[in-house]
Order: C-alpha cells, then sequence, then structure tokens
C-alpha cells in the first residue's frame, strides 16, 4: 500500500466510503483488515460520517438521513430490528454509542444490537425495572469496555447499577440520597466517559446529573442560571462540549448553550418560533418536540401543531414540521417526508461506524 499512497491519505480515502463498500474491502488483504479494524479508523470514519436519526414508526425503527443535498427523505431506511416487532411501540427507547444501539422495548428487555454487523445480545434484567427507569449507554476509556447503566429506586435512596460487558454481569455503583428525583429524558447523553441527564426534584431545584462510568460516582451539575423555570430542555453534544437545549412553551422562544471546560455556560443560539413563520402554519399552535446538533453543528428541530378548530378532519388536526437551522448563515430549510411526517417519533441520533464491537456481543 505505501508503494503508492500513503496510509494517512488511504486512510482518508476508506473513511469516505459506505459500510457497504467497507466490509468489501476488508477482505482487500490484511493491511487494509486491520487498517479497517483500527479504533482510529473508526473515530476518524465517525468524524466524517453524517448525524442520522433513529425513528419510530408504524410499528418499527427508521432511520433518516435529514441533512442530505436533497431534504425530501423519500424512502426512511427500516431498520431489520432482530426481535419481534410487536414488541415495539411508543414506549420504546434507543440509546446510542458508537454505531450500536441499545433498544428498551415495552417488555422491560434491554437489546444491544448493530444494525450493520447484525449482531444482537439481549442484556439480564438487574431487577426491579419499569419504564420509567433512567438509562444510559456509553464507553469507559479505562477499562476500554462498553457498559449500560440504570437507577432502581429504593425506599430511602436509588441505587445505580451498572452492566459491565466485559464481566457481562452488573455492579451497584453509589446509591443517590433522594429517591424522589425526577428526570426530563429517560435515555441520558454520553460525552467522554460521563453519562448526563437533567433531574429535578421542584421546579426552583434543576440540575444535571452527571454520572461516571469509570469510578461509579455522580455529581451534580449547575445548569444556565436562565434555565431554573424552563419546562422542556435536552442535552446534547455540539463541537465535543456538552450542551442544553431549552424551550420554553409559553414564550415560544428556544435557545442553545454549551458548557466550557471551566463548567460555566455560554449561549450560542437563541431563537424565537416567529422566525420560523415563513414555514410553518399561523392557524396551528405549533410545540418544539424534538432538538438535535449535526456533525457541522446545524440544528435539527421537529414541531407539532394543534389545531382546535372543528371545521377540519380529524386526521387534520395535527401537523408534524421538521426544520434544519443552518448556523453558518442563520438560514432554515424545511426537511419533507414524501408523504407526512405524522406518525414519526424521534428517538436518537445515530453515527455509523466501521468497528465491529466483539466485546459486546460475546
Amino acid at each position: 500500500m505505501s508503494e503508492f499512497l500513503p496510509e494517512v491519505l488511504v486512510v482518508e480515502i476508506l473513511a469516505r466510503l459506505s459500510m457497504k463498500d467497507l466490509s468489501r474491502f476488508r477482505c482487500v488483504c490484511k493491511t487494509w483488515r486491520d487498517l479497517i479494524n483500527h479504533r482510529g479508523f473508526a473515530e476518524r470514519y465517525r468524524e466524517i460520517s453524517q448525524v442520522r436519526f433513529v425513528s419510530f414508526y408504524h410499528k418499527g425503527l427508521y432511520l433518516l438521513d435529514v441533512v442530505g443535498k436533497n431534504v425530501v427523505i423519500k424512502n426512511p431506511h427500516k431498520l431489520d430490528f432482530p426481535l419481534d416487532e410487536a414488541i415495539i411501540d411508543e414506549s420504546t427507547c434507543v440509546l446510542h454509542c458508537h454505531g450500536t444501539l441499545c433498544v428498551a422495548v415495552k417488555n422491560h428487555t434491554l437489546t444491544v444490537w448493530n444494525p450493520y454487523s447484525k449482531q444482537f445480545k439481549t442484556i439480564p434484567n438487574p431487577g426491579i425495572y419499569r419504564d420509567s427507569n433512567i438509562l444510559g449507554f456509553g464507553y469507559d476509556p479505562v477499562s476500554q469496555d462498553y457498559k449500560l447503566v440504570t437507577f432502581i429506586d429504593e425506599l430511602v435512596s436509588s441505587t445505580a447499577h451498572v452492566f459491565e460487558f466485559r464481566t457481562g454481569s452488573w455492579r451497584e455503583g453509589v446509591p443517590v440520597p433522594y429517591p424522589d428525583w425526577h428526570y426530563r429524558e429517560r435515555v441520558g447523553t454520553f460525552l467522554d466517559q460521563y453519562i448526563y441527564w437533567i433531574a429535578y426534584r421542584s421546579s426552583v431545584d434543576r440540575f444535571i446529573l452527571c454520572f461516571n462510568l469509570s469510578t461509579y460516582e455522580y455529581r451534580k451539575l449547575a445548569l444556565p442560571v436562565y434555565n431554573q423555570v424552563v419546562t422542556c430542555s435536552w442535552l446534547g453534544v455540539t463541537s465535543q462540549k456538552l450542551c442544553v437545549i431549552e424551550y420554553v412553551p409559553w414564550e415560544k422562544e428556544f435557545w442553545v448553550s454549551v458548557m466550557e471546560k471551566t463548567g460555566s455556560w455560554n449561549k450560542i443560539i437563541s431563537l424565537s418560533v416567529s422566525d420560523f413563520i415563513d414555514v410553518l402554519d399561523d392557524k396551528y399552535d405549533y410545540q418544539v418536540e424534538f432538538v438535535s446538533f449535526t456533525k457541522n453543528n446545524d440544528v435539527v428541530v421537529t414541531f407539532t401543531g394543534y389545531y382546535d378548530g372543528v371545521e377540519r378532519e380529524v386526521r387534520e388536526r395535527e401537523k408534524k414540521k421538521m426544520l434544519l437551522f443552518k448556523t453558518g448563515d442563520s438560514t432554515f430549510e424545511q426537511v419533507r417526508l414524501c408523504n407526512s411526517l405524522v406518525g414519526f417519533r424521534f428517538l436518537t441520533e445515530y453515527v455509523e461506524t466501521p468497528v465491529i464491537i466483539d466485546r459486546i456481543f460475546i
């Protein structure tokens, strides 16, 4: 290989190929196989790959690409879920880490699944389990192991339970002293070796719960000061920084802030629903349903609009719109599905990875 092209150039070329092509090129020679299977190559591949979104639709899971050149989604890709689709419903939640999904379905089963390698594994239930239990899925660089996290509520505390794929067993972490904590979203946000959830005990006691996948300890992080009365918030990652996306329904405004290394917050985006008025029907009362980032730090926003009038048919009283806000020039594009977005529920971001994570599926 080095006789014709330097390895760094080969990496850049291969990192721009599809997963299907990479599967073929693994067979070209041992050098290419080792290169494609290397963790460094996987990290570069994820840096280049676009963010797509796993969505629930028609009792199945679909993969949507909303940031391509064509903003009309003609054929959403249905994922071949390895278990009976009858267990997928509105309560299904999906977590993502390095191209592998963790799917929690209605019978309290946790299934870890790589859509491209077709590998999957059912995780044993750690004990008392409800649809309200928060979940986290991430990679611990210290032990070089992937881990699942859930909290099991007890009488006077709530204890973290961590599933280690290396040992194939659950371990208890440090108890959280307040079992009455509630969480904005069931699914945690993974960044570096930490998993984050927005938690609260009251409208004025709101914070971010940060769980360390290496030490199994937790700590509380302050939200932005202007966040304390916000009822709709999401956590995300942009430019490898934790961000919080906030929406004030009665003011129809939302903004995005990123956490700096010092722990302080820096507001980077502030928008009003009125900014979208040229693409939203003003006869509908639109609320923000889902917000996320693309690799270019553009913002994907899904609105659901409700119409209270009686002159429309029932199926016409709800609309769903998806918009792409381009932060570079502060412009909007509407993302359209071939028929309608009604019925789609966006679950999580997804970025492909060429690494077959054998440790997870032992």
